[in-house]
Parts: C-alpha cells; structure tokens; sequence
C-alpha cells in the first residue's frame, strides 16, 4: 500500500476526531453519549494505526518527537468521555487544553525536533 493513502487518512481521521471532540464540548447531549463514545473511539483508532502506519511505511522508527504525538493521541482520545462529566466552565477548560495539545502535536510533526 502507498504511504501517501496511510497519510490521508491519517489526516482525515484526525479532523474528523476533532470535529467530535469540540462538537461534544458544545452540546454533550447524555442520549448522544454512546454514540459520540463509539464515534470517537473509532476515530482515535484509525489515527492510531494510520499514524503508525505511516511511520512504518517510511520507515522512520519510533523518533522522539513520535513519542509526544502519541502522549497527544492519548490525551485527546480522552476529552469526549471527560466532556460529558464536566460542568460548562470545565468544557471551556477541556476546550482549550484541547487547542493547545493539537497545536503541539502539529508543531511535532512539522518541526521534528527530536
């Protein structure tokens, strides 16, 4: 399989998940719960081994920088479980550590630091 169809669809993946995480942040409905939960989990699923797919395929090892797109993964992986026990002032909290771990997590990929 080319490297460039793990790539889309990590990047698809991705947004996707985004999309549900602050969609859940806005409006975390308890009778959208499960399918919000199994919508995300799904998602975070795909960006897990597309990424890794990705890596294998181009054959870049498990580099450090990696390694904090992985703590990110698992961070955001939890924000859509979190969000439906939170208070709207604790959204806005989650909401902006959400910002802030994409942010680092897109900084790692482009800039590779490490």
């Amino acid at each position: 399989m080319n490297h460039q169809l793990f790539l889309l669809l990590h990047l698809v993946s991705v947004l996707l998940l985004t999309g549900v995480i602050f969609a859940t942040f806005a409006s975390p409905d308890p009778e959208r719960r499960r399918s919000v939960l199994m919508r995300s989990g799904s998602l975070s699923l795909l960006v897990f081994l597309s990424g890794f797919g990705v890596m294998g395929m181009l054959g870049l090892g498990f580099p450090g920088w990696a390694l904090v797109k992985v703590l990110c993964w698992l961070v955001l992986s939890a924000l859509p479980g979190l969000a439906f026990r939170m208070t709207g002032v604790q959204r806005r909290v989650l909401s902006i550590v959400a910002v802030g771990v994409i942010v680092l997590a897109v900084a790692m990929v482009t800039y590779r630091p490490f």
